[in-house]
């Protein structure tokens, strides 16, 4: 299995509580809990909380992932102005799903 299909068929199914695990630059690997899907700008992003403190993450943090279907991967995102629209996009579905 492709880390696409692994990684998307996980993100994208709603009923999935599983923990996505991340290789970090040097090959280590994070356990993540998934906040959400969004798309954004013509791409999908996973909005992923680490389950193990990490240097630079507050508590309370949340890290965004580009979901790169050409590569079959995630690709942490740096742009902030990309991070803060997905942000600005899910607080959205967040308002949109409480109006339900």
């Amino acid at each position: 299995m492709s880390n696409y299909e692994r990684y998307v068929d996980r993100l994208f199914d709603e009923n999935n509580d599983e923990r996505i695990t991340v290789a970090d630059n040097d090959g280590k690997e994070i356990e993540f809990e998934q906040v959400a899907v969004v798309d954004f700008d013509g791409g999908y992003y996973a909005v992923l909380k680490p389950t193990v403190a990490l240097e630079g993450v507050g508590e309370d943090e949340v890290l965004t992932f580009y979901i790169d279907e050409e590569n079959d991967c995630l690709v942490y995102e740096e742009d902030e102005s990309v991070i803060d629209g997905v942000y600005a996009e899910f607080i959205k579905m967040l308002e949109d799903a409480d109006e339900e």
